[in-house]
């Protein structure tokens, strides 16, 4: 558990630039760029936190898989928008896993092994704050691929930086 919690508190104090992505097409660029589209939907090019929020919590309902109004670490883990093959193909699904493990002890805010649509919530809010590097409201793509905690994350575990 100290490693865990080293890991989280390593990973948040990046900061967003040092793992900046290149422009570079790769598959799990292209991956976030279609997640990035699927939260968009306003036609000033960038999201803001509503549609941001509106869209975790479409996300939060499939990963719900019995139901219960909590994502147990199993459903967080065994939902995925397709990184995990991107992860396999680069020879990194055990880092990638390990990214997983440390996303679901950062938004399970209270460490009771669940996260609950509260937390879940809360999580986007501060996430989205975050990644918002201009302090405008809005979310950019080039915000999102580079400031967002899960494209951090997963991309740090796919590219072994």
């Amino acid at each position: 558990m100290r490693t865990l919690t080293a890991i989280c508190a390593l990973l948040l104090a990046l900061p967003a630039s040092g793992l900046a992505q290149s422009g570079e097409s790769t598959p799990g660029r292209e991956l976030a760029e279609l997640v990035y589209g699927s939260i968009e939907d306003s036609p000033n090019g960038a999201a803001d936190m509503g549609e941001f929020v509106d869209f975790g919590q479409e996300i939060f309902v499939s990963m719900d898989s019995d139901e219960s109004g909590s994502i147990s670490l199993g459903e967080f883990t065994e939902w995925d928008f397709g990184f995990n093959f991107i992860a396999e193909d680069a020879g990194q699904a055990r880092a990638y896993e390990t990214a997983q493990k440390i996303l679901f002890a950062i938004w399970d805010h209270d460490a009771d092994g669940e996260i609950a649509r509260r937390e879940y919530q809360k999580s986007m809010v501060w996430d989205f704050r975050r990644a918002d590097t201009d302090d405008n409201a809005l979310l950019t793509r080039d915000e999102f691929l580079s400031g967002y905690v899960v494209n951090l994350a997963y991309r740090a575990a796919i590219t072994g930086l």
